[in-house]
């Protein structure tokens, strides 16, 4: 048995995943990756309107407001 054998978890990797913050690139280390792309693959298969194939690329943008603001919870935002 050799030393990845004995101390590391062999996984399958099915993404690729990537996180910025403030435009700096986070290190990922594959089961963060992982888990990352199963929790957003899973999350996007619950939403309406979405084809039910799998997509091959999820994007989310998150940016923090200003201020907190008080919202209806089911009424999508006007763009």
């Amino acid at each position: 048995m050799n030393f990845l054998e004995e101390s590391h978890r062999i996984m399958k990797k099915s993404f690729e995943t990537e996180m910025y913050v403030d435009g700096n690139k986070l290190p990922l280390n594959n089961f963060v990756q992982e888990t990352i792309g199963n929790i957003m693959m899973g999350f996007s298969k619950t939403l309406k309107g979405l084809d039910p194939t799998t997509p091959d690329l999820i994007e989310v943008k998150i940016k923090r407001l200003s201020k907190p603001a008080d919202v209806d919870a089911h009424i999508y935002p006007v763009k």
